[in-house]
């Protein structure tokens, strides 16, 4: 039996998934602009097992049809918000076995930049980070940055390029053996083991040394989460971990098995990428008790927030839609996620589940021990290597989770019992294996002789 892959889903401001439930008399996410919240909560998933904290991140806030709704500003509705990848290194000293997932758009960050944060956490991680790789479609960020909105596919052949330029920087500026730190002799880098890169691509261009030295891990682990076609296609070119979201265990598994033969097309191997799906447990003294809380905890979502949200996310206002209509029939420029989530379903059903559920793809509800059992039934139906799970509140459903359901797990060795601190990708792959495989596109840009980046 498989060892799952356990997450945690967070995001650097007030509320998750769920808009409204900043208020509930549980949640402590009000604290969010406070260090110790985050270093408080990096120690307790920790203590449970935990194999990353993912923070998600993005720059943009609701538009309902050119104006910001009042809800955004009453219910914090991705906004305010602040930067979590500046919680990371903080985080990193008070963990030892815990890895981050940090996201950052290659539709506005430059790659020479990112490439050197990235570099840079991976150093003070001890090789401990990962890159939730996203291409931002929203129109508010576009204005934001003062650029122009970029079509749903050539974003993906825009944040190809980045990849492959990053991989340039990560991979083939610095052979291996580059750093001498020789104090004796005087020479703490090989000058013939560095190199210029050059290149000049359709949207990207660089040249010049990247300055920073191989980290343990070079290349950070790779995460991506798309599904429109264009996006599976990118994920299964260059993902290590891929987010798959579906509103039932049929579409996950069918998200994962064209995922995986994807892969093999690109010459990866059906292994090569780990597929997450996102998570909720509300346990319970019974699984009445459980849907009681879930319940309760549901009866504090803003509906006028939902849609607000949903509308960030997607660039569609769920009320100018037929009720009658089929979300088939939605389109959009912006992310295809949770629309292509919704095909086949009626319009006033979809409205009627982002509603209550948001963006959460499974929701289990009973004791700590049929909560484990569902979710054991759950990784054998759909292929499933591990959740992001997405808390109600916090620190309570994390807490909840640890103390009820992890035991549980472990004992049905679905979770690993022992702490063997590593870098991320070994956590995900098995020891000694820190470096991107030969079988990924970017072991192609390591400096060869003679060769060039």
């Amino acid at each position: 039996m498989k060892q799952i892959i356990l997450g945690a889903f967070e995001i650097n401001q007030v509320n998750l998934t769920s808009q409204g439930l900043w208020a509930h008399p549980e949640q402590t996410t009000f604290r969010y602009k406070d260090l110790s919240y985050w270093t408080e909560l990096a120690k307790l998933l920790e203590s449970g097992y935990f194999d990353f904290l993912f923070l998600a991140d993005s720059y943009g806030y609701p538009d309902l049809n050119g104006e910001v709704p009042d809800a955004t500003f009453e219910q914090a509705v991705e906004l305010p918000k602040n930067d979590p990848m500046l919680l990371i290194p903080a985080l990193s000293a008070v963990t030892k076995d815990l890895n981050f997932i940090c996201t950052s758009s290659t539709s506005f960050e430059p790659p020479y930049a990112n490439a050197r944060r990235f570099a840079t956490l991976d150093h003070l991680t001890k090789g401990r980070v990962a890159w939730n790789v996203v291409t931002t479609s929203s129109a508010v960020v576009s204005r934001l940055f003062g650029t122009k909105q970029v079509p749903h596919d050539a974003r993906y052949d825009m944040a190809q390029e980045y990849l492959e330029l990053s991989y340039k920087l990560f991979e083939g500026s610095w052979e291996k053996g580059a750093v001498i730190a020789d104090k004796a002799r005087r020479i703490y880098a090989d000058p013939r083991k560095v190199h210029a890169i050059d290149h000049h691509g359709t949207h990207f261009t660089c040249q010049g040394y990247f300055n920073c030295e191989p980290s343990p891990q070079r290349t950070p682990v790779l995460v991506q989460a798309g599904a429109s076609s264009k996006g599976r296609g990118f994920a299964a070119a260059n993902a290590e971990v891929i987010f798959v979201q579906g509103k039932d265990r049929a579409m996950l598994r069918e998200q994962i098995d064209d995922l995986r033969q994807r892969a093999k097309d690109n010459g990866r191997g059906a292994d090569a990428i780990k597929a997450i799906s996102g998570l909720t447990v509300v346990t319970g003294l019974s699984r009445a008790h459980a849907e009681e809380r879930l319940e309760e905890y549901l009866s504090w979502i803003d509906p006028e927030a939902m849609r607000a949200y949903y509308a960030m996310m997607t660039g569609v206002d769920l009320a100018k839609l037929a009720p009658k209509g089929s979300f088939s029939d939605v389109t959009t420029e912006g992310s295809q996620t949770q629309v292509e989530r919704y095909k086949g379903v009626a319009v006033e059903e979809a409205v009627a589940d982002f509603l209550r559920r948001g963006m959460r793809e499974l929701i289990v509800t009973g004791t700590g021990k049929e909560a484990a059992e569902e979710i054991a039934e759950i990784v054998a139906e759909t292929g499933l290597d591990g959740f992001n799970f997405t808390p109600f509140v916090s620190p309570g459903s994390y807490a909840d989770l640890i103390r009820d359901v992890v035991p549980q797990l472990q004992r049905m060795g679905l979770m690993r019992r022992e702490r063997h601190p590593s870098t991320f990708r070994e956590r995900l792959f098995g020891q000694g294996q820190a470096r991107l495989p030969e079988s990924h596109p970017a072991a192609q840009m390591r400096w060869t002789p003679g060769g060039s980046a």
